[in-house]
């Protein structure tokens, strides 16, 4: 690009300067400064250029950072680029459509830098040169999206007003942020003909078309009703008195965060709820995108917001006198009065029958007009408690049907705390023995959330709240309830039993999840090596059609299956033995014991009578079972009823037992191989066991658990990165994890595989079977192999490497080189002033490469990857002296492992900190008579330490340290990087951003500004 260019874009900025915002006309004095116009008469401290010159590396670097600056600035504002790229913006587009050529990349990018994917997760489609910026839209996440992807999709049969994250399977409905930026596009161009109807743009289209159908899938979520009214009463109350309405702002914004919680169809219920104008109708989402702009006519459709409120609930009544006649008109609240109390009455379902006489006892005592006395309240008290009584437990209960014959009921109780006659949790009127208001966990009002949400406790004082019976076992694996006395307990077989009646979606959860899910004590691999012969000596897959008999020959063969298997079984310890009869296994729907399917494949063709207390034995020989040998002191574990006769049950298939075994011994070791009779014939079905395998570990491996098995899986993927392996000509395999590349062996590359799915996905459910299948199924195999071609190229150094994971010395903390990041932060950021120049500008570095990985999206066990990658690059460095290695390994090896959020809070602080005020230093470098000015560079130092501190306690008062996250230190650092000067505050502005950058695949090292140690400038 030539300098003329720049003119040009000057030119044209400056022909349009009287509509300039302040920001731009910054920027525009910015560009003429750098490049003043031939015969210009300002004065300028630069010399003019030769239009013809072309620009260097440095000068188009400059012109980035100037579009991203700008950015910045106008994102989500009238000038946002996809809002619309005409009036002020349309230098800045065809100056970015030039530099693009030049740069080869899309325009967008530079335009709009943060944009972080190549292709949109709607349609995948790329970014375009002659793209328009109004055919995307942004997330939150700086994801960009196609339109017309979004628009494809809602053309499909069946289609969900939603969208799509990058490696997200399942779609999420839009927030209010992207759907508010799809609002605010604007152009004549974007009208659009649909089925010969003419819509002004996109979202002219969604709000006629679509919306009208979100009400129809899921229901509201009650929940944040309260929150909503909130907002309204956050809203009047600042304009009756002149505030600011950041406590307005800050509220919608936690509605929002709540609302993307709900399901995707209740979210766009709730966007889709119809509010009645007095001069026209709207959705709701449109009047809450109204909320983020404060729209001229917000007060009113808030008025119409809060009407719709009272009459959904009437509970949820303000006390702004805003809203006052609103109340007023539709009788709820302080109006509501007798005369409607008789109208609510009169209404209630009068299906149990004991409440018809009660109910008009009651009408009786209620005047036509005035006041709801206390007598009065007391009666209806009365009422309620009988009614209870009679449907507590019974189809008609509040839980079962909270809307058919009891919506009457539930609507008066509204109305009744509404206007404040009973306590506001109304939820006391229906069942009269609760004891308390708000949910322990959540904090919030019982009656914020619907009752299918609840189940009553067995002794009827308390509403258990479900989401937090799921969250529990989601967390720590039990379905346990919190009770009012602040413990976890389980339910008992009452309130099981009550579940079945909630809402569908926590008694399908329950019976899924947890009730499938019975803890299974893991079994020897001996043991399942003995049921793998069983296996292959009794499934015959053809037994398993109906009517097959087999032969003679395969009777024998099974026959003597059992014997070996059973003088297996008393050769073994009896805890092993009962962790197998015990032991459980599911294979299409059903679930079964070991113990049972044993006795099964056992049973007499004559009934048996039992003794109570005795434990049932496998039953020995009989003339209808082939099994020879007696089972003396093989025992089930069931205690069987007294003295009944139990009816005839015929024997259980012996090749249908066997499957039962089969996806037992599948259950362990998925990729077990049988004999070919059984691998061969699709009607064992062992492909269908290997994908629903259990993946259990075996009792061998209980000495390493999720934790441990974690780290030694990150550890092994560290050292796989790290390892300078040795291998023959043209054999060794490119891997690549993130930006991170390293050459390795084919067994390498096996380990990799086998950790590569949890690793990218973030899922270590099932880390401690993955480790253990590494383990036994390729460092085992690899070492065992001795054949004439694994001796002669497996080199000496990959054996080593191997037999130090086989024999665990790798993973033993005298030989430990990796480290919780937050341990290393922790650690090391005091060390740095321990440290000479050399080992602490090394340090300093990779804490950098620390922090820069922390700040990105990838989950936590790519981070930990990453940055012990890098921690073990710094230790190999031979620019770090020996003897700081070795200090740095024993400080590391000998802290405590636990790092609390406080410690790792502080330590971050206090780097950012520190390398602020150094970087700070450079960009006020003065030059003195001889290249320095004395005392200068310590006092700049001082003083941006000290302003940074300061402003970070004040904010540290008010947090909690424990929910605090980086990105809010960071957000703190930018607001008290404020005070300083225009330059030091952008040198450190985009010293911070550098940080928090995208790390691309690609390897490029990041921007880092000024690496100096703070020796450098006599500050330490």
């Amino acid at each position: 690009m030539l300098v003329s260019r720049v003119h040009e874009f000057i030119k044209a900025v400056v022909s349009i300067e009287h509509k300039l915002g302040k920001v731009d006309k910054e920027f525009l004095h910015d560009f003429q400064e750098k490049y003043p116009l031939l015969n210009s008469t300002t004065s300028l401290s630069v010399a003019q250029r030769n239009p013809q010159d072309s620009l260097n590396e440095y000068e188009l670097q400059w012109i980035q950072e100037i579009f991203a600056q700008r950015w910045q600035e106008i994102a989500d504002k009238a000038e946002d680029y996809t809002f619309d790229p005409r009036e002020n913006n349309a230098p800045w587009v065809s100056m970015a459509k030039d530099l693009a050529i030049d740069l080869k990349k899309p325009y967008l990018l530079i335009l709009m830098p943060v944009l972080t994917n190549k292709s949109d997760p709607e349609m995948f489609y790329r970014l375009e040169q002659d793209q328009d910026p109004r055919s995307i839209y942004l997330s939150d996440d700086n994801t960009w999206h196609r339109i017309q992807g979004l628009f494809e999709r809602l053309q499909q049969p069946s289609a969900v007003f939603s969208t799509y994250d990058l490696k997200k399977v399942k779609p999420r409905a839009l927030t209010l942020k992207e759907m508010f930026r799809i609002r605010s596009k604007k152009g004549a161009e974007l009208a659009k003909e649909i089925d010969n109807e003419t819509y002004v743009n996109f979202w002219d289209y969604v709000i006629r078309r679509i919306a009208p159908t979100w009400e129809k899938k899921g229901k509201c979520p009650e929940q944040l009703l309260p929150n909503l009214l909130e907002i309204i009463e956050l809203y009047f109350d600042a304009k009756a008195t002149n505030g600011n309405l950041k406590d307005f702002h800050e509220k919608l914004k936690i509605l929002t965060r709540d609302l993307e919680a709900c399901p995707l169809d209740d979210i766009n219920h709730f966007y889709g709820i119809e509010i009645y104008g007095k001069q026209r109708n709207h959705y709701l989402v449109d009047i809450l995108l109204d909320c983020l702009n404060e729209a001229p006519d917000l007060e009113e459709k808030l008025a119409d917001v809060a009407r719709w409120l009272c009459r959904y609930d009437p509970t949820l009544v303000s006390k702004c006198k805003n809203l006052i006649p609103v109340y007023e008109v539709l009788k709820v609240g302080e109006y509501f009065d007798a005369s409607h109390l008789r109208q609510s009455i009169t209404k209630l379902d009068v299906g149990v029958a004991e409440t018809k006489p009660k109910i008009q006892e009651l009408l009786e005592v209620i005047p036509e007009a005035g006041q709801i006395t206390s007598e009065i309240i007391e009666n209806i008290k009365r009422l309620y408690a009988l009614r209870w009584q009679k449907i507590k437990d019974t189809p008609d209960d509040y839980f079962r049907k909270p809307n058919a014959e009891n919506r009457s009921w539930i609507r008066l109780a509204q109305y009744l705390a509404g206007a404040g006659y009973i306590d506001a949790n109304y939820y006391k009127l229906l069942i009269p023995t609760l004891t308390h208001n708000t949910d322990p966990i959540t904090q919030e009002n019982l009656t914020n959330y619907p009752l299918s949400h609840f189940i009553l406790s067995e002794d009827e004082k308390e509403l258990l709240y479900l989401p937090n019976c799921v969250s529990q076992h989601q967390a720590n694996g039990t379905f346990y309830c919190f009770s009012i006395t602040n413990r976890f307990r389980m339910l008992t077989l009452k309130e099981l039993g009550r579940l079945q009646f909630a809402a569908s979606q926590f008694y399908e959860y329950y019976m899924q999840v947890v009730a499938t899910e019975e803890v299974n004590l893991p079994i020897n691999k001996e043991t399942i090596a003995a049921l793998k012969d069983l296996v292959n000596g009794t499934l015959n897959p053809l037994a398993l059609r109906l009517s097959h008999k087999i032969t003679v020959d395969q009777e024998k063969i099974a026959e003597q299956a059992y014997i070996k298997f059973f003088d297996f079984l008393s050769d073994l310890p009896s805890d092993e033995l009962a962790r197998l009869y015990n032991h459980t296994v599911i294979w299409r729907a059903q679930k079964k014991r070991i113990s049972e399917i044993i006795e099964d494949v056992q049973l007499n063709e004559t009934p048996k009578v039992v003794q109570v207390s005795k434990p049932a034995r496998v039953s020995g020989t009989a003339e209808s079972s082939f099994i020879t040998k007696p089972q003396e002191g093989l025992l089930l574990t069931e205690t069987l009823p007294t003295n009944k006769e139990e009816p005839p049950r015929e024997r259980e298939c012996i090749a249908v037992a066997g499957q039962f075994f089969a996806k037992l011994v599948i259950d362990y070791d998925p990729q077990v191989k049988f004999r070919p009779g059984i691998e061969e014939l699709p009607l064992a079905a062992l492909d269908e066991m290997r994908l629903c395998s259990a993946k259990n570990v075996f009792r061998d491996w209980r000495h390493i658990d999720d934790k441990e098995a974690t780290r030694r899986a990150l550890t092994i993927l560290v050292s796989l990165m790290t390892h300078s392996f040795s291998y023959v000509w043209r054999t060794g395999t490119a891997l690549q994890v993130w930006d991170e590349t390293n050459t390795i062996t084919a067994t390498g590359k096996e380990l990799y595989k086998a950790l590569e799915f949890a690793l990218e996905l973030g899922d270590f459910s099932k880390i401690r079977f993955i480790y253990t299948y590494v383990m036994r199924n390729i460092v085992d195999k690899a070492l065992a192999q001795n054949d004439i071609i694994k001796k002669y190229t497996r080199y000496e150094d990959t054996l080593h490497w191997l037999k130090t994971i086989k024999d665990e010395s790798l993973f033993k903390p005298e030989n430990r080189v990796c480290f919780d990041p937050k341990l290393l932060l922790v650690t090391l950021t005091p060390l740095t002033r321990k440290y000479g120049n050399k080992s602490r500008f090394l340090i300093e570095g990779f804490l950098e490469q620390l922090v820069h990985t922390l700040m990105q999206p990838q989950n936590e066990y790519l981070q930990w990857v990453r940055i012990n990658i890098e921690f073990n690059k710094l230790l190999s460095n031979k620019s770090l002296p020996s003897k700081d290695r070795k200090d740095i390994l024993e400080v590391l090896r000998g802290a405590s492992e636990q790092v609390n959020e406080s410690e790792f809070h502080h330590s971050l602080i206090n780097f950012l900190v520190q390398r602020l005020s150094v970087v700070g230093v450079r960009a006020n470098k003065k030059q003195g008579i001889f290249g320095t000015n004395p005392g200068q560079h310590r006092q700049s130092f001082s003083y941006i330490k000290e302003s940074l501190e300061r402003h970070l306690s004040s904010f540290l008062i008010k947090q909690d340290s424990e929910k605090l996250a980086p990105t809010d230190i960071f957000s703190q650092l930018k607001e008290g990087l404020q005070e300083l000067g225009l330059n030091q505050r952008t040198v450190l502005i985009r010293y911070l951003d550098s940080l928090q950058k995208t790390i691309t695949p690609e390897r490029t090292e990041p921007d880092f500004i000024a690496h100096e140690t703070l020796s450098s400038y006599n500050l330490a």
